[in-house]
């Protein structure tokens, strides 16, 4: 069987290349510059060339393999033209299943003073809140997604919340960025708002077992546990050998920029994975985010220079 990765040098792509690659899959990976294209062969990955300015070739390439995986970082707008590139070249090619990587910022609810919130949702949940910005335009995309699948096409959505583990992620990187900036791990407001979690080697499973087991047309979380931003930014802390900072909203927007601030650390996202774990019999193996700030390779990548932490590095 082969795969197709469209992002398999990013963060989450990598990690699922690994996982598809494990369980016997020939695995390839989109290389939109020749850089990638020469880390892909380094890992023992094909490599394909392909541009998002030119999404007809990538969807004529990808309908020429068994499974293809959307885990690139690209902006939320792009992501919808994208996929309906991809849906039209494996439908008229020979590909079997299609999975897209969405998120649960979709679930966000504002918290600009960084309260806790109680609602936590489930796939497929009524979402009975204002949408934001990331929402109106993800869900057109997993809709248009799930809508696809059919006799000759699977499709499946998965909505990763906080992703974590071996010194990657998007929001933990920041808190440890802000020690560089200001001395301090700093966190918004009161610090109890948060997003679920799961390690990034938990979520790659997910994939390969939707691919296994999944129902065509369904979307699953990934989600093994909680942890509110004040307690990540302790942890932090503790690596870093310094205090604490509680921010007001806009000096969070100072250090971390509106944009970022906005989506992933001045909101409650809180899911659950029920349909995962009772349809996939998925098992997370990874429980415990703030140890692995703690003692896990978030301390070893912080001693090795702040580069290791750009948020940019890992999409």
């Amino acid at each position: 069987m082969r795969a197709l990765v469209i992002g398999a040098t990013g963060y989450v792509g990598s990690h699922i290349a690994l996982a598809l690659r494990d369980r016997g899959y020939e695995v390839s990976g989109l290389a939109r510059t020749e850089a990638n294209e020469q880390r892909l062969t380094e890992r023992g990955f094909g490599a394909v060339s392909g541009s998002f300015d030119r999404l007809a070739d990538i969807g004529r390439t990808a309908g020429a393999y068994d499974v293809v995986v959307m885990a690139a970082m690209v902006p939320f707008e792009q992501e919808r033209e994208a996929m309906i590139a991809l849906v039209e070249g494996c439908k008229q090619g020979v590909t079997r299943d299609l999975l897209f990587t969405s998120g649960t910022g979709v679930l966000s609810i504002e918290a600009l003073d960084g309260r806790w919130s109680q609602h936590s949702f489930a796939e497929d949940d009524p979402f009975p809140f204002p949408a934001r910005p990331n929402r109106a335009v993800r869900i057109q995309t997993e809709d248009l997604v799930r809508g696809a699948s059919g006799d000759s096409l699977r499709t499946y959505v998965v909505r990763p919340p906080l992703i974590y583990g071996n010194g990657g992620s998007i929001q933990i990187p920041q808190i440890f960025e802000s020690v560089r900036s200001t001395g301090s791990a700093c966190y918004l407001g009161h610090g109890l708002n948060l997003y679920s979690a799961v390690h990034v080697e938990d979520l790659a499973d997910v994939y390969c077992l939707a691919i296994e087991r999944g129902s065509p047309g369904a979307l699953y979380h990934a989600v093994s546990g909680e942890a509110n931003f004040r307690t990540i930014a302790e942890a932090v802390a503790v690596v870093a050998g310094c205090d604490t900072k509680s921010l007001d909203y806009q000096a969070a927007c100072d250090l971390w920029g509106a944009f970022w601030v906005d989506i992933a650390l001045a909101v409650n996202s809180r899911s659950v994975a029920r349909r995962t774990v009772d349809e996939l019999g998925w098992e997370p193996r990874h429980i415990d985010v703030i140890e692995d700030i703690r003692s896990g390779s978030y301390a070893e990548k912080f001693h090795t220079g702040l580069s290791a932490y750009s948020w940019k590095s890992h999409g």
